[in-house]
């Protein structure tokens, strides 16, 4: 595996990529109508502005010449970066790839010496959670709402410090 900054060439696999791992990973967690929502059409368009503007930095992994996984982040602030998104093609998950991908992202923030790592992850996708605790995370104080349907969708943060 390879890792990689992103292209725009990229753009449809990543999208790709995005709305498979929602599809795989929120199964049941969070209501279908807001899963489907998100259409590789609309995460294309999401993922071209992202990468026109620069507004994040993203990651690729790739096998070969296809790309099977990302991670993307915003520019630093208040000495923290935070992970805003890392998502797998399914059939990739369980393989190592999604650990390569947090290392790389732990030598991406040595390398922008901030003092601190950060995400969101749904309040109830224990997998992810026992994830990013293996990788050092832990609960902080703050999360995201949104209301779906008349259901709360809750995004908790987590945090891990960086030895300076």
């Amino acid at each position: 595996m390879t890792i990689r900054l992103a292209q725009q060439t990229d753009v449809a696999a990543i999208a790709h990529i995005h709305v498979q791992s929602w599809y795989w990973a929120f199964d049941g967690l969070m209501p279908d109508d807001y899963i489907k929502g998100f259409t590789e059409q609309k995460r294309q368009a999401e993922w071209q502005t992202i990468l026109d503007n620069q507004t994040e930095t993203v990651w690729v992994a790739t096998i070969g010449q296809q790309v099977v996984g990302f991670l993307s982040y915003p520019a630093p602030q208040n000495n923290k970066l935070l992970l805003n998104k890392l998502y797998l093609l399914p059939q990739y998950a369980g393989l190592g790839l999604g650990q390569k991908l947090m290392a790389k992202f732990d030598a991406i923030a040595k390398d922008l010496a901030v003092s601190h790592l950060q995400l969101y992850v749904l309040d109830n996708n224990e997998k992810a959670i026992r994830f990013y605790q293996k990788h050092g995370f832990a609960f902080a104080s703050g999360q995201l709402e949104e209301e779906f349907n008349g259901q709360l969708i809750i995004d908790k943060l987590m945090e891990k410090p960086l030895s300076p």
